[in-house]
């Protein structure tokens, strides 16, 4: 596929996307903070970073560990999970049927425009990566997956579901100041990167969506793909135990890189994490 063409094609799902947001919610607006992207770089490369984000984020929270990429000429795509990017209602409007329709659609677009492709998925992003993976052919361009904090199965107790409808739609400045759940700290610093009220409804696809992988029996041969998987134990959000069994379940060869200290969920986010340049150059010189 000619890379305008593709471009072309990927922009205009969002633009259909958009107005579908509008008819659920006709006062959102997604800013283009928020907003799916294709960066085109040099013409004379054909390589495409891959970016999958996290709930209530958007491909922007990820634009950090792209920077190198970037100075060297690759294209940068900033996939958008279906509900994101705009208000709570609208996120919780979603199923996560369409968020692995939209993955696979999406990713097949990019792996059939370049000559090689790596993808980096954080959170709900990596877990739909992982899962698009357990169910498809690997993609032949697709060279290489690096998951930040795949979600699979959440840390904290099961809350009753009546106290979590509590918290739908409210605001995460109040969530934090009552919570101070830790996690939630990088959306009231990179506030146009995120949802700034919590959307339970859609929470409820991802903890769902996590179990089913979690759970699967995979009976195919294990995926054949280098694997980075970064994970700390200062996660309030993920049981990483869950992540490195799915990892090492399913995929043959991966490099665990495991940090020891109070590192947050969004490892990948320099505004909050300590190690999110070592992550970026660890990534940079993976792919290298």
């Amino acid at each position: 596929m000619q890379t305008k063409s593709a471009r072309l094609e990927f922009l205009k799902i969002y633009e259909d996307l958009y107005l579908e947001y509008k008819n659920i919610d006709i006062s959102q607006i997604v800013i283009k903070e928020k907003q799916a992207f294709w960066i085109e770089g040099d013409p004379k490369i054909s390589k495409a970073l891959f970016l999958a984000h996290g709930y209530m984020g958007s491909p922007s929270e990820m634009m950090f560990m792209a920077k190198p990429f970037i100075e060297t000429g690759w294209s940068i795509i900033g996939f958008l999970i279906p509900g994101h990017g705009s208000s709570s209602e609208v996120a919780n409007a979603f199923k996560n049927s369409r968020w692995q329709n939209e993955m696979a659609r999406q990713l097949q677009i990019v792996t059939d425009t370049f000559q090689e492709v790596r993808a980096i998925g954080f959170s709900t992003g990596g877990l739909l990566l992982h899962d698009y993976l357990i169910n498809h052919s690997t993609p032949k361009t697709l060279k290489s997956l690096h998951l930040i904090s795949p979600y699979f199965v959440q840390k904290l107790p099961t809350i009753d579901w009546a106290v979590k409808l509590i918290f739908n739609n409210m605001s995460v400045d109040t969530a934090y100041a009552l919570t101070h759940f830790p996690d939630l700290k990088v959306m009231t610093i990179d506030r146009n990167f995120y949802n700034q009220s919590l959307p339970i409804m859609a929470a409820k696809e991802i903890k769902e969506l996590g179990l089913e992988v979690f759970n699967k029996t995979f009976k195919g041969p294990k995926i054949q793909l280098p694997t980075q998987l970064f994970l700390s134990k200062g996660d309030w959000t993920v049981k990483t135990n869950a992540s490195k069994k799915v990892i090492a379940r399913d995929i043959e060869t991966h490099e665990l890189i495991w940090f020891k200290g109070h590192e947050p969920h969004h490892l990948m986010a320099p505004s909050v994490s300590k190690v999110a340049k070592e992550i970026q150059t660890s990534i940079f010189h993976f792919v290298k």
